[in-house]
């Protein structure tokens, strides 16, 4: 039996096993949206608390996992997810 490869994404409360970095970066990402769609004045706050940590133990704060997006096409120039990186990933 194969090693399971997980990143994990915390947002300073609960962790969620992710299989790849787009996927973890997708759960950031959508957790920000539906807080912004409720209303949410905490966001910056929520941006500080959030990590996704690789399997080899890297830890990419808020900032530092938006500019992997970007830099590996998960994000287009707008800020919006690239929904075909995600299906090819």
């Amino acid at each position: 039996m194969g090693m399971k490869t997980i990143w994990l994404f915390n947002d300073g409360g609960m962790l969620k096993e992710c299989t790849t970095f787009p996927y973890a970066y997708r759960y950031l990402w959508n957790v920000l949206r539906k807080a912004e769609e409720a209303g949410s004045q905490e966001i910056n706050e929520m941006k500080k608390k959030f990590r996704i940590t690789s399997p080899v133990g890297k830890v990419y704060d808020y900032d530092d996992a938006t500019a992997l997006a970007r830099r590996t096409g998960l994000l287009h120039t707008d800020g919006s997810l690239n929904s075909k990186e995600f299906r090819r990933q």
